[in-house]
């Protein structure tokens, strides 16, 4: 057995992760952490593709994060076949080309009005301005509820995941997330009561093909589902892009030149920087992965962020940003019967803010010395505060 030095909660994992993450894909792709209570991890893209799809073999139910959080039940994230299909299936609906072309405009006139709150200084916190509000509001919006209320919700939620476990502002974070699910069930509770068009309301009326309807537990923990999902990845994912083009203005002026590109930057920004680092699953017998055997009941923690770097699936360019990159088999929104459902709401978020930004502020300059990194990247990998510059301009709605 390899036992490596790794726990991606500690202070200085942020700034040495993706050298650790080479050597292990290079001499242990298979290797083992005591820390947390003892779990293995996966480095290569072979591996966590293999293990990510088979759900019979590697359980999610238990646990999916390393430690627990414990912030209540997550479904379908914490499921396996055939409830988890069943979960799914309740879901799909809300994410079908025909419903998020319904909330597009919606999601466009978030960053737009966004953008107006701060175009006229000349200056903005990308996350606490941008990425922060965009997602957020447009999750409450997703599911029925009022996108004003956002911050109830996304602040806990991003305190709770970019500090270390125990620590001070941790503790209290998870103390407001579990008080936020009594929100959570309020919300139900008034759908069951009074039905509205909305998605909470289309969740308590699902039923699956079994003829089996969705119960109040189901709904919050759906509900609880959505908020986490939505609201976390998308945020984190903004900031390392714009982290990223400080790093790189030449790529800057290319999507400033060539606007048709971003959809394709976006895939590439996803497998460069990957939002999520990784999940766990449960070993459900012993089983050998790469010449290693692994009993059962111990955890395997799948790396996205190491795998959409392996030169084996991705070449020679592995470690570098090629924006016109294809194919580009990023894990980055998982593999299999997990794969996320939202990814394509994240992608249209992701895509309509790069769009405004370089038609709005298409010289803006990131101060990489005034970025300010999260203590943690267990969860997520995002940046607590990205500050930009760039020329004034005016507001839409003052234009208009």
């Amino acid at each position: 057995m390899k036992e490596i030095d790794f726990d991606h909660h500690a202070a200085d994992f942020s700034a040495r992760k993706h050298d650790l993450y080479e050597k292990m894909r290079r001499e242990c792709p298979v290797a083992h952490s005591s820390a947390h209570g003892g779990y293995w991890l996966l480095s290569r893209y072979d591996e966590v593709f293999t293990v990510a799809r088979d759900d019979a073999t590697y359980s999610s139910a238990r646990e999916v994060v390393v430690p627990p959080t414990n912030v209540g039940k997550l479904i379908p994230l914490q499921s396996d076949p055939p409830e988890l299909n069943r979960y799914r299936g309740f879901l799909i609906p809300y994410f079908s080309p025909q419903a998020l072309a319904r909330i597009e405009p919606f999601v466009r006139t978030v960053v737009d009005r966004s953008i107006d709150g701060f175009i006229e200084r000349g200056a903005a916190d990308i996350v606490a301005e941008l990425a922060n509000p965009v997602p957020s509001s447009t999750t409450m919006h997703l599911l029925g509820m009022d996108p004003a209320d956002w911050r109830v919700f996304a602040d806990p939620i991003h305190a709770q995941g970019y500090s270390r476990p125990g620590s001070p502002e941790n503790v209290a974070a998870a103390r407001e997330v579990v008080a936020f699910s009594k929100r959570l069930e309020d919300e139900v509770d008034a759908r069951i009561a009074a039905p509205r068009d909305d998605m909470i309301s289309g969740l308590l009326a699902a039923t699956s093909r079994d003829g089996r309807r969705t119960t109040r537990q189901e709904v919050i923990d759906l509900v609880r589902m959505v908020i986490f999902g939505g609201m976390d990845t998308v945020m984190a994912a903004v900031s390392n892009i714009f982290v990223a083009l400080g790093h790189r203005p030449d790529l800057q002026a290319r999507l400033r030149d060539e606007p048709a590109l971003i959809p394709t930057a976006v895939e590439e920004f996803l497998r460069y920087d990957a939002p999520v680092q990784g999940f766990a699953r449960t070993v459900t017998r012993d089983v050998e992965i790469d010449g290693q055997p692994i009993p059962e009941g111990d955890t395997v923690f799948m790396l996205w962020a190491s795998a959409n770097r392996d030169p084996r699936a991705f070449g020679e360019t592995a470690d570098e940003l090629v924006l016109d990159r294809a194919p580009n088999r990023h894990m980055t929104f998982g593999i299999g019967a997990h794969r996320c459902l939202g990814a394509p709401l994240a992608r249209i978020e992701l895509r309509i803010v790069l769009e405004q930004v370089f038609a709005r502020l298409p010289d803006f300059k990131v101060d990489l010395d005034g970025v300010v990194e999260a203590d943690s990247i267990g969860i997520v990998f995002g940046r607590r505060k990205v500050p930009v510059t760039f020329t004034p301009g005016p507001r839409l709605a003052a234009a208009s």
